[in-house]
Formats: structure tokens, C-alpha cells, sequence
């Protein structure tokens, strides 16, 4: 079989599996932003080595939640405030990097998405969802079992609020002051790019010269054409 180098998780006998499934094919037809930042925000967390919860990491569900959450009070306060919210995907991400990088308090709160999201104190449901020795986890509430706490693998939050912290204030500098930093990608600051991308990105620039010039006949050789010309 051919090698595809993709990550694939297997869940036996495991009923909410393809009810969380569902959920989130919900969640991504209602709120449009969802996608493209748990793709970006992923890519982040796995080049950093901090997207497996086996490992305390950041887990694709628990993610997602975080991204679903973020929306959710981002809506409620542009609601409140009654400005519209335009979804420039750039002010997302920074802002979503600005809330778990350094003004979420993992101490005290937890998070919820049902009823249209809102946080709660830990001690509420200390139970389930403080843990001993570990009060900076991040708490998030199952919503299809909500005595369940969908943070307590990653036990490197820690670890990963820095990471978002560090990343906030990267792309904040290049925001505020671009003519200082040079970077062809402002985002490749935050996100290394791979041998994939950049074939991609080759890949993509050669169809737009075609597009652009034509197909270029001579395949890149200067002198065939004039060979062409002396036969």
C-alpha cells in the first residue's frame, strides 16, 4: 500500500464518536471562520509537537471547542455592542491567540459551548473539572456529556498558552510595524513551512505565469527558441 504519512485516530466501541462528529459538521455549516482556523491553528500546535493528548497535547476535539467557543462570545459581544462582525480571518486568529495566549484565566474558569457558550467557575463543578496538583488545565466541558472534562489530557497547557502567547506577539509586531521586519509570509513566522508547501507554492506560482504569459513552449531554455530561428 501507498504511504501517505497520515495521522488517523481509531475509536472502539465508543458511542459518542460519531455523535461529536456530527456536532462539529453543525458547528462548521454555522459558524464559516471554523475551518480555516482549526486548520491553521492545528498546523501550529503539530509543528511544536502539541497536538496529541496522549502526549498533553491539544487534541483535534478539544481544538475545535476552543475555536467554537472563541466564536461564540466574539458573536454575543459584537451582538451586545451592535457593531457587525466582519470575518477577516487574520483579526481572528490573532485575537483567538491574544485570548488563550494571555487574557483566559485556566485557574478559576471553565468553558462551555452549549446554550450558546458562557464560562462558569471551576469550584462550581470542582469534581469534574479541577484537578489536583494541575489548577492550570484548561476545563472544557464535554457538550454531549457534560460532567466530562475534555481538557485533562492536556496537561501541557502550560506550555501551549506560551506558545499562542509568543505567536500573539509575533504577528502583532509585523502587524504594527511591517516596514521593520522583513518576511515574504507574515504568518510563516508562526508557521515553518514544509517541503509540501513549498512545492505546492511553486506549483502554484508556475500556473499563474502560464496563465499569465501562456505555456511556455521552450520549457525554461533561452536558446531553443533561437535554434528554432537558424533551422
Amino acid at each position: 500500500t501507498a504511504r501517505h504519512d497520515l495521522s488517523v485516530d481509531v475509536s472502539m466501541q465508543v458511542e459518542t464518536g460519531p455523535k461529536a462528529a456530527g456536532l462539529m459538521k453543525t458547528y462548521l455549516q454555522a459558524m464559516p471562520p471554523l475551518r480555516p482556523l482549526a486548520f491553521v491553528l492545528k498546523y501550529f500546535l503539530a509543528s511544536r509537537g502539541l497536538n496529541e493528548p496522549y502526549s498533553g497535547g491539544v487534541g483535534s476535539y478539544l481544538l475545535q471547542l476552543m475555536i467554537v467557543s472563541f466564536l461564540q462570545h466574539r458573536e454575543r459581544d459584537a451582538y451586545n455592542f451592535r457593531q457587525p462582525i466582519p470575518y477577516n480571518l487574520g483579526c481572528l486568529l490573532l485575537e483567538f491567540l491574544e485570548l488563550y495566549g494571555m487574557d483566559f484565566n485556566y485557574l478559576t474558569t471553565a468553558i462551555s459551548v452549549r446554550y450558546d457558550g458562557y464560562y462558569f467557575p471551576k469550584g462550581s463543578k470542582k469534581e469534574q473539572f479541577w484537578t489536583q496538583g494541575r489548577p492550570f488545565l484548561l476545563a472544557m466541558e464535554n457538550p454531549l456529556e457534560p460532567t466530562m472534562d475534555v481538557g485533562k489530557p492536556s496537561f501541557k497547557m502550560q506550555t501551549i498558552q506560551r506558545s499562542m502567547e509568543v505567536a500573539f506577539k509575533v504577528l502583532l509586531a509585523h502587524v504594527t510595524e511591517p516596514a521593520r521586519i522583513e518576511a515574504d509570509s507574515i504568518l510563516a513566522s508562526i508557521l515553518p513551512p514544509t517541503q509540501e508547501m513549498k512545492r505546492r507554492q511553486l506549483d502554484v506560482a508556475g500556473a499563474n505565469d502560464c496563465g499569465a504569459h501562456g505555456p511556455r513552449r521552450n520549457n525554461g531554455d533561452p536558446y531553443r527558441r533561437k535554434r528554432q530561428r537558424t533551422v
